[in-house]
């Protein structure tokens, strides 16, 4: 009786052994994940002319800059869309200049400087509507490398969407890090990326390029580069500084730069225009980080979800009161905080799909306590309060191109948007 039940039981546990190993054995994952790719051009390539084309749509809008009623727009390394802002209500789209692998800008006496890949070109706006090439800088920032057997430069890395099926036992993650058998992979998230005076324009808090005292100062992820402007129409790369790596934004006030990075903030003295020197820094977390200065006050933000591998969202107050010995005096949680801007007392910062949220800071340690408003039908990158217009707000995101009223930043009004073509 025994022999007759244990062996159906045997059987049984065998077969359901049997069962779970081959579910084990045939589990299978569909991961995606982002890459990196490097992109290959050569000097043909670069520098090809650039063009002055009828106003297109909105694609992949990158960085934002303000000068004399005019917007400028970076369409991500194609070139720049031009605007006619006399009315904000009714903004004109007048011209597109196509240049290759243009990522940044800054404009000063009717010239707009922009990157073309390793060369810096200065462009006569003097007629925003017909743009006209006027000079080259060749060869002063640095390519990532140059390929001896195809002759051609990396300049930048593209962002591939990939689509692996893998077993289930071999991927792990961290964060939003993806690795197949221990080796890394990809990410599963990524990002697209001032005041001034003197007949400059005014660029956002997520700038590489900035202008101040004649010059033209740049970042790039290891360097800062300053250009003199006593020829306009060509630049003279007069200094070159080493600051380590992960720098990613430039900040100008009073007589210092603020540079963000993914591991801080640096402060360098440019009293003496060509030879900026090194002030004070503030370490953080690894974390992609703006800034923007406002009396005693650094506004840093930091965020996850991109290749800068970190964890936090958050805005860290930085009192820079002693600016040989910046601290963190206030950290406040944040969603998944970008670019930012103030006007007087009011804060605007952009949370990237969660919107644009609007603060009273007249004492910025209670800025958590003092929200006016919240926008969030908005994707918000960067954001410019416009000096010397009535109250206008400029936002750009990965949906367009907006403006608002912010002469009551308790409650924005729209005025206009151009949308991103869909």
């Amino acid at each position: 009786m025994t022999k007759r039940i244990g062996l159906p039981l045997l059987l049984i546990a065998l077969v359901g052994f049997s069962f779970q190993g081959c579910l084990k054995d045939s589990c299978q994952e569909v991961i995606t994940f982002y890459n990196q790719v490097p992109v290959y051009k050569s000097l043909e390539e670069i520098r090809q002319d650039i063009t002055v084309e009828a106003a297109r749509d909105l694609e992949k809008p990158g960085k934002l800059y303000f000068y004399n009623n005019y917007v400028f727009i970076n369409e991500l390394r194609q070139g720049i869309h031009v605007i006619d802002n006399a009315d904000p209500k009714n903004p004109v789209q007048v011209a597109f200049i196509g240049i290759p692998g243009n990522v940044d800008m800054a404009v000063q006496g009717n010239i707009l400087y922009a990157d073309n890949y390793i060369d810096l070109l200065a462009i006569d706006i003097s007629n925003p509507a017909s743009p006209l090439l006027s000079g080259r800088s060749e060869n002063v920032f640095q390519p990532l490398w140059y390929d001896e057997v195809s002759k051609k430069y990396c300049v930048y890395y593209d962002i591939v969407e990939t689509i692996q099926t893998a077993d289930c036992q071999s991927v792990s993650r961290n964060g939003t890090e993806v690795f197949v058998d221990n080796v890394f992979v990809g990410s599963q998230t990524f990002d697209a990326t001032s005041e001034s005076t003197g007949g400059a324009g005014v660029g956002g808090s997520m700038a590489r390029f900035t202008l101040s005292n004649g010059h033209l100062y740049t970042v790039d992820d290891a360097n800062l580069r300053v250009f003199s402007l006593a020829q306009p129409l060509q630049p003279s790369l007069v200094n070159t500084i080493g600051m380590g790596w992960g720098i990613e934004t430039i900040f100008p006030y009073q007589n210092y730069l603020f540079m963000g990075s993914t591991t801080g903030m640096y402060i360098y003295d440019n009293t003496t225009p060509a030879q900026p020197g090194y002030v004070s820094q503030l370490a953080h977390a690894n974390s992609c980080d703006p800034v923007f200065v406002s009396g005693n006050y650094a506004y840093v933000t930091l965020r996850d979800g991109t290749f800068c591998q970190g964890f936090d969202n958050q805005l860290d107050l930085v009192n820079i009161s002693n600016i040989y010995s910046p601290y963190v005096e206030r950290t406040f949680p944040m969603e998944n905080p970008h670019g930012l801007s103030i006007d007087e007392n009011t804060l605007f910062l952009c949370e990237g799909e969660h919107g644009l949220k609007v603060f009273d800071v007249s004492d910025p340690l209670k800025l958590d306590k003092n929200r006016l408003d919240y926008i969030k039908n908005i994707d918000a990158y960067d954001v410019i309060s416009v000096p010397g217009q009535d109250d206008v707000l400029l936002l750009i995101g990965k949906d367009g191109f907006y403006q608002y009223d912010s002469s009551k930043p308790e409650k924005l009004e729209l005025l206009s948007k151009i949308p991103v073509k869909s």
